[in-house]
């Protein structure tokens, strides 16, 4: 039987699918199989699925225990993949749960591994550095220089990559447009700013955590729909996959309010970061999860409120093991509160949900002027990914000529 080398990928969500996508074209450029776990991106890039995709985006011990078997038959099939002869090496993005466990068995097994997006330790879990510090088949890939500061002071073998949403066109484009908005809710501009038209909802990628959420952004914007600024709005629910499309339909039928339905649009997000892009310099007002979508709005120049209603289980654990200032990405890159953050704890729905209402008629009519330059060129520090591909692809052609 002919020996088929391949790589192991493993991305369990959505933010994961778009980081892996240049790194699968990488691999099957130099004629290399990929397999694994990962979405639409990576599949259509080249890597063939080991397991079902819609399985894997979880948020919080929550939801992670209704698929708890399904879960664990998924990385069964992921480990013994990793097993196999034919496996050169494993690359790992994000999602510690799989991946931590993965590198783990790669040490091992004496295979190259390639963490990108390892576990926010600088948030809490610090031990998870010194364990991969402790192996020596590891690389870890950072996108921010606060991880790589605390990574790099645990003894790891890290370098620093540019992150996936930025490009120049982005950057000049995005710090044109802040700067545009900056003069126009201060007076500065001759011609009248453009009247709101449209605010997106994005209440996550991971089905149960943005069923969560996604009432919350509706109630906010319920509360305050008779306002000016909200009734000139239409309302973009942006979906992450088409699989959460009839999913947010069907939640939105069970909310009650016909008449704020009928205003909402039911959306997949494009795949292409461009056409993302366009979606969020068009909007005047995004209500969205945190996570990575938070650069893609910052970086476009879209005013936005971050809020999250996590489950009980996960609150109660976060608030007293999770150690950080802010928990929207571009605030904690930038070190100010320059977004909104509204976490809804157990019981508190109707509090949270004001807040955000008060949030959204301020945003409304005056726009955030966050450091995008500073952002921009904090995204833009390190190798391509492409360039991190075939740094990792050059071990496999250094094993074989030796």
């Amino acid at each position: 039987m002919a020996f088929l080398p391949y790589i192991l990928v493993c991305a369990g969500e959505d933010s994961g699918d778009v980081i892996g996508e240049p790194l699968v074209k990488a691999f099957c450029s130099q004629h290399i199989d990929v397999k694994g776990a990962g979405g639409r991106r990576m599949q259509s890039a080249g890597m063939v699925p080991l397991v079902d995709f819609e399985v894997l985006p979880v948020s919080g011990f929550g939801d992670v225990l209704p698929k708890y078997f399904k879960l664990r038959q998924c990385y069964n099939e992921l480990k013994s993949s990793l097993e196999s002869p034919e496996c050169l090496g494993l690359v790992a993005i994000d999602y510690p749960g799989f991946n931590m466990k993965l590198v783990a068995l790669a040490g091992k097994l004496r295979k190259p591994a390639l963490y990108v997006a390892p576990p926010q330790v600088w948030a809490w879990k610090r031990k998870r550095a010194k364990v991969l510090a402790q192996n020596p088949y590891v690389k870890l890939a950072v996108f921010f220089d606060f991880e790589e500061q605390v990574y790099r002071e645990a003894g790891c073998n890290v370098v620093r990559v540019k992150h996936p949403f930025v490009n120049s066109e982005f950057g000049i484009r995005s710090s044109e447009l802040h700067l545009e908005r900056h003069k126009a809710s201060h007076g500065i501009a001759e011609t009248e700013a453009v009247p709101s038209q449209c605010c997106l909802l994005l209440p996550g990628s991971r089905k149960a955590q943005a069923l969560r959420n996604l009432p919350l952004m509706l109630k906010a914007v319920q509360m305050t729909r008779k306002s000016l600024e909200i009734s000139r709005m239409e309302i973009t629910l942006l979906a992450a996959r088409w699989e959460l499309v009839e999913v947010f339909e069907k939640a939105l039928r069970q909310f009650g309010d016909g008449d704020l339905i009928r205003k909402v649009h039911v959306v997949e997000s494009p795949q292409e970061a461009d056409a993302r892009r366009a979606i969020y310099q068009d909007a005047s007002l995004a209500l969205t999860a945190p996570g990575t979508a938070t650069l893609e709005l910052a970086l476009s120049g879209c005013p936005m409120i971050v809020c999250v209603k996590p489950d009980a289980l996960t609150y109660g654990f976060a608030r007293v093991f999770v150690k950080t200032k802010y928990f929207a990405l571009p605030n904690i890159i930038l070190n100010k509160l320059v977004y909104p953050e509204k976490i809804c704890a157990p019981g508190k729905e109707q509090c949270t949900v004001a807040s955000i209402a008060q949030e959204i008629a301020s945003e409304c009519i005056s726009k955030q002027n966050p450091d995008t330059d500073v952002l921009y060129s904090k995204l833009s520090a390190g190798m391509s990914l492409d360039q991190l591909a075939a740094e990792f692809f050059r071990q496999f052609i250094k094993r074989e000529s030796e």
